[in-house]
């Protein structure tokens, strides 16, 4: 019996509003990163069979808010 998906999608473990993917798949195909540095993100990971698994979606969120513009001011206080 063949099986006509790639192998790395065998690692993905779908479920109902997410995927789960190995964090070290999403951190260098993705994010563009090591596998060391994603995981000092305190992305929510879970381990199966001796693999860290995170979900892409939320792991993605998290990311893009800790995105910054190199010279972003911090917001103003107000003047009471």
């Amino acid at each position: 019996m063949s099986d006509s998906s790639p192998a790395s999608s065998r690692r993905h473990i779908e479920l109902a509003d997410d995927v789960l993917m190995p964090r070290r798949e999403l951190a260098e195909d993705i994010l563009g990163v090591t596998d060391k540095t994603a995981s000092r993100m305190n992305l929510s990971t879970t381990y199966i069979g001796n693999i860290a698994y995170v979900p892409k979606n939320e792991s993605l969120r998290v990311v893009a808010a800790r995105v910054r513009r190199p010279n972003q001011r911090p917001p103003r206080k107000r003047a009471r």
